[in-house]
């Protein structure tokens, strides 16, 4: 049988469309998709219990109502003096953070960057600067705020300690001192160092 011109174009037509469908369909074949509930586990997390100090630190120096005491900031903070995570609370009424503001404090933390923070505490809190709230606070990465603190003065001392499983509250502190009216005599600063008051109902 002698193939006609238009047969002859159409099967190279269909050939053509096999072939890209087939080269098409081979990366496909490579790949696999995650379950729609598939979800990240870190797998190293700082301490909890020894975060309220940070917490504090945190708040009083990057939790102002115009820095991250704003919802819409990824690293947003929740503290007496700022946002309050209760609709019912007020600034400085209860004048410490509550145990809400600062469990919520914690989980923006944890969950900036949860594989480089897993990576940074299974290190023991080795090469903090990987993580992007150290190296803006330190005025290494672009930063809104600018330099927060410098590598090893006592605020940053109190994060990296706090990182690497030990976290110092004294450094806490004079951090904090650092930058409060009245220093280390700051009423909020004697009375709430880690403190935190009751949930708000």
């Amino acid at each position: 049988m002698r193939m006609t011109r238009p047969l002859l174009t159409f099967l190279t037509f269909l050939a053509g469309i096999a072939t890209i469908a087939g080269v098409s369909l081979v990366p496909l074949a490579g790949c696999s998709i995650p379950p729609s509930d598939a979800q990240y586990t870190q797998q190293a997390l700082p301490d909890q219990g020894s975060f309220p100090p940070v917490a504090q630190l945190l708040v009083v120096r990057c939790g102002s109502l115009e820095c991250h005491g704003t919802p819409g900031r990824n690293l947003r903070l929740y503290g007496s003096a700022g946002l309050r995570w209760s609709s019912s609370d007020r600034p400085l009424v209860p004048p410490c953070d509550t145990q809400d503001e600062v469990a919520q404090d914690y989980e923006s933390v944890v969950d900036l960057e949860p594989e480089t923070m897993s990576a940074v505490v299974s290190a023991g809190g080795a090469n903090p600067q990987q993580l992007t709230m150290v190296r803006k606070a330190r005025g290494t990465e672009a930063h809104k705020g600018g330099t927060i603190w410098t590598e090893g003065d006592d605020s940053d001392t109190c994060v990296t300690s706090w990182l690497a499983g030990n976290a110092n509250e004294s450094a806490c502190a004079r951090g904090m001192a650092g930058v409060l009216p009245g220093g280390a005599s700051n009423p909020l600063l004697v009375q709430c160092l880690g403190q935190t008051d009751a949930s708000s109902p």
